[in-house]
C-alpha cells in the first residue's frame, strides 16, 4: 500500500470524539481483516527475500515492488561478478563472454553454475515413442517385466536386458518394439541384470530369489546373443551384483547373510553375517529387496546398513542406524559418504550423521553417470495391492531427483503407473522405468518398459502416450 491509501484509510476510519476536558480528541478504529492479511501476507513475501529489511518504505498493490536487492528467480544479474545468473540463456552467454577474463572460474557460467545446470537438466524428462508393453493388446508372450539394465553393443543405439517374472531374459533395442531373443534364466522371478562393462569379453550377471548366473556373451551374433548354458551357478545368491572391477560377485542369501564369490571360478569367498541378526519384525518383501554395495574403492562392502571388510568376515567395521526397512543403502560414488534411506553418513573415522534428506526417506538411489545427481523411487511390489501397504509408501507412482552434491531437492516426476525399477544409461541421457500398471480394484494388470530423455522436455501431450 502506498502512503496515499494509507492517509485515506487514517481518515476513512477516524471519528471524532469529545474528552471530559471539552476537547475534541481522534479515535482509530481497529484494522478490518483484509488489511490485515494484506499487510501479513507482504511481510512474508519480503522475508523470504534476498536481503530483508525491518522497516519498509510504502508499498504499493498496483505496481511491482522492487525492495533493497530484490531479484526474481531467474532474472536480473548475478549478486556478485564470480557468481552464475539462475538463467541457463544469460549462464552460457557470461561463460563465453567472461572465459578470457576468469578461465576456469567460469567453466559452468560462474559460482553456483554446475548445481543451477544440474537443476535445469535433471528437472526435464521427455518420454520416447519407443514402449515395451506386455499388456494382451502388445501382441506378445512377455509376463509382468521385473527389472533390467542398459548394455552398449556397439551400435548407435544401446539396447536393454530385461528379464521378467517368469525368469527369461530378454534384448530389445529402439528398432522395433519386440525383443531380438529370449533366453531362458531361471525358473523363478528375475531380481537382477548386470553387464561387465565394456570388456571383450562380456558376461552377464542374473539372479532370482535362489540363485545367480554368470553367462557369456556370443559377440559374433549380430548385436550379441547369450549363450545357451551359463558359465557359472552361484547357488543361494539373490540381488545379485559385481564388485568395481568385475572380479567377484556378491549377493544377498537367507538368515541376513552376505555371500561374496569369485567370478571367474565360482568359489565361495567368504559369508558376511552379522551375529545375532534379528530378521523376524522385518517385512518378506523387504528382504528380498536386499542388495549389497561395494565402495568406490572396491575395499568395503555395505549391506542392511552394516559396513564390512570382506578380507575381515567375523566382525563388521561399523553398524549405522537405520529409520526404516526400506531404501537399502549406497556408497555415494564421489565422496565417502553412504547413504541409507533419507541418512547420509560419514564413512570415516567418525561415522557421523553428515546430513538428512528427506525427499529420499525409504527409495532406493540410482546415481547418474556423472554421480552427481541422485534417482530416488520406490519400488512397487506386486503383492502390495493385497492390503499390506504403508502409509509412506504411497509415493510409488513418481521418482525424484536430488543433487548429489548439496542433496538439495531437484524435482518430483510423477507418473501415471507405479515404478518396479528404474536404471541409468551409462552413455547416453536417457533412463528406462519398469512401471506396473493396476486396474480399479488394486490388482496389478500389466508392466511396461519405458524410455525418457533426460534434460528435455515433451513437445505436446501425446507425448504420454
Amino acid at each position: 500500500m502506498n502512503g496515499e491509501t494509507g492517509a485515506a484509510g487514517f481518515h476513512a476510519h477516524g471519528m471524532l470524539e469529545k474528552s471530559h476536558s471539552g476537547l475534541a480528541t481522534v479515535s482509530v478504529s481497529k484494522p478490518n481483516s483484509l488489511d490485515q492479511i494484506v499487510k501479513s501476507y507482504l511481510r512474508q513475501r519480503h522475508s523470504e527475500s534476498r536481503n530483508p529489511i525491518k522497516l519498509l518504505p510504502p508499498l504499493s498493490l498496483l505496481q511491482s515492488s522492487e525492495g533493497p536487492g530484490f531479484q526474481a528467480p531467474g532474472m536480473g544479474p548475478p549478486r556478485h561478478y564470480l557468481d552464475a545468473p539462475r538463467n541457463i540463456a544469460r549462464r552460457v552467454l557470461d561463460r563465453e563472454r567472461r572465459r578470457a577474463d576468469c578461465g576456469a572460474l567460469l567453466r559452468h557460467g560462474g559460482h553456483n553454475g554446475a548445481a543451477y545446470t544440474r537443476q535445469y537438466i535433471y528437472s526435464r524428462f521427455k518420454p520416447l515413442p519407443w514402449r515395451f508393453s506386455d499388456a494382451p493388446d502388445a501382441m506378445t508372450s512377455i509376463h509382468a517385466l521385473t527389472t533390467g539394465c542398459f548394455w552398449n553393443s556397439g551400435a548407435n543405439w544401446p539396447s536393454l536386458l530385461v528379464g521378467n517374472y517368469n525368469g527369461s531374459i530378454f534384448r530389445f533395442n529402439y528398432e522395433v518394439p519386440m525383443p531380438t531373443w529370449e533366453v531362458s534364466a531361471h525358473q523363478q522371478a528375475v531380481y537382477s541384470v548386470c553387464v561387465n562393462g565394456e570388456s571383450k569379453d562380456v558376461r552377464v550377471l542374473t539372479s532370482s530369489e535362489s540363485e545367480a548366473k554368470i553367462w557369456e556373451m556370443d559377440m559374433d551374433h549380430e548385436g550379441g546373443l547369450i549363450r545357451d548354458d551359463p558359465l557359472l551357478t552361484l547357488e543361494e545368491c539373490s540381488n545379485a551384483i559385481f564388485d568395481r572391477t568385475y572380479e567377484r560377485v556378491a549377493g544377498t542369501a537367507k538368515n541376513g547373510r552376505v555371500l561374496l564369490y569369485d567370478a571367474e571360478t565360482g568359489q565361495l569367498i567368504s559369508t558376511l553375517q552379522e551375529p545375532q541378526t534379528a530378521v523376524g519384525s522385518v517385512p518378506a518383501r523387504a528382504l528380498r529387496q536386499r542388495r549389497a554395495c561395494f565402495s568406490l574403492e572396491n575395499d568395503m562392502l555395505l549391506c542392511d546398513g552394516v559396513l564390512w571388510d570382506p578380507r575381515s568376515p567375523s566382525q563388521f567395521i561399523h553398524k549405522f542406524d537405520r529409520f526404516a526397512h526400506y531404501g537399502g543403502g549406497s556408497f555415494h560414488p564421489a565422496r565417502p559418504e553412504v547413504i541409507i534411506s533419507s541418512a547420509i553418513w560419514d564413512v570415516r573415522m567418525s561415522f557421523k550423521l553428515l546430513h538428512w534428506c528427506p525427499s529420499l526417506d525409504q527409495m532406493h538411489t540410482v546415481f547418474n553417470p556423472q554421480d552427481d545427481v541422485i534417482y530416488g523411487f520406490l519400488r512397487y511390489f506386486e503383492e502390495e495391492h493385497r492390503g499390506s501397504r504403508t502409509h509412506v509408501r504411497k509415493y510409488k507412482h513418481l521418482f525424484r531427483t536430488v543433487d548429489a552434491v548439496t542433496y538439495a531437492d531437484i524435482a518430483t516426476v510423477e507418473l501415471k503407473e507405479n515404478v518396479a525399477d528404474l536404471f541409468v544409461d551409462p552413455r547416453n541421457p536417457f533412463i528406462a522405468i519398469i512401471e506396473a500398471s493396476k486396474d480399479s480394484f488394486g490388482s496389478s494388470v500389466g508392466t511396461a518398459c519405458r524410455l525418457y530423455e533426460v534434460g528435455r522436455v515433451k513437445a505436446s501431450l501425446s507425448d504420454d502416450e
